[in-house]
């Protein structure tokens, strides 16, 4: 009857049976079940007697990494029947693949991927809400663009671009707001906005700081005269 040996702990790597060469060897050892321990494993052993006596466990195994050699463990093993007279002994057990152990570099790797996978989904989320909230910013209005200009324009240091860039906002704004105007040359436009009542104090301001600049213009009357070009 086969000799079970039940959660031997041993120290150490992890260790496999020496495959039997021949027949001569005393004792058939098979490894049923390996655990991880702490710095080893446990094992569980079936163990077969051949020849009465007793015998080191540890000579019948090896490193699983290894070659050749044995352990060097000490695991006394005491065999007190043997084969009857005539019996042939057993043949040798087909080699069984060891199961695969997990350890502290396959949880570094396990936790090395999922930190790759939440960087990638921090880094995906922070460049969608990047590139939401650019979408949701509104393009300037007409009156935000005329403002920079027509506070150019009450302190004489208006430009000749900043002229054109000014009538094309002026014309283009009134073009959109009152169809009439929309097949008018620009000249005619602003003829017609100086008597426009939207659109004159505008106009007519912007023609009088062409002659008499106002650079201590306040911000509210600049505010007024731009409320035209809000909606």
């Amino acid at each position: 009857m086969p000799l079970l040996i039940e959660d031997q702990y041993l120290a150490g790597p992890l260790l496999v049976p020496v495959p039997r060469r021949d027949r001569e060897p005393p004792l058939v050892v098979q490894i049923l079940e390996t655990k991880p321990a702490q710095d080893g494993f446990r094992y569980n052993f079936e163990v077969q007697g051949l020849d009465a006596g007793t015998y080191n466990l540890g000579d019948f195994l090896r490193d699983a990494t290894a070659e050749s050699g044995s352990s060097t463990h000490q695991i006394p093993v005491t065999i007190t029947t043997e084969l009857p007279p005539g019996l042939p002994r057993p043949a040798d057990l087909a080699p069984k693949s060891v199961p695969a152990i997990g350890g502290y570099r396959t949880v570094l790797k396990v936790l090395g991927i999922l930190w790759v996978i939440v960087l990638v989904i921090i880094i995906y989320s922070f460049r969608k809400k990047k590139v939401s909230a650019s979408q949701e910013i509104p393009p300037p209005t007409v009156a935000e663009r005329l403002k920079p200009l027509v506070q150019k324009a009450s302190g004489d240091s208006l430009s000749t671009d900043d002229q054109a860039q000014l009538e094309r906002l002026l014309v283009g704004h009134w073009r959109e707001r009152l169809p009439e105007l929309s097949e008018q040359e620009p000249a005619q436009v602003l003829r017609h906005l100086r008597e426009h009542p939207e659109a004159s104090p505008l106009i007519l301001k912007l023609e009088k700081w062409l002659h008499t600049p106002n650079p201590e213009f306040s911000s509210d009357d600049l505010d007024q005269l731009l409320a035209p070009y809000r909606s």
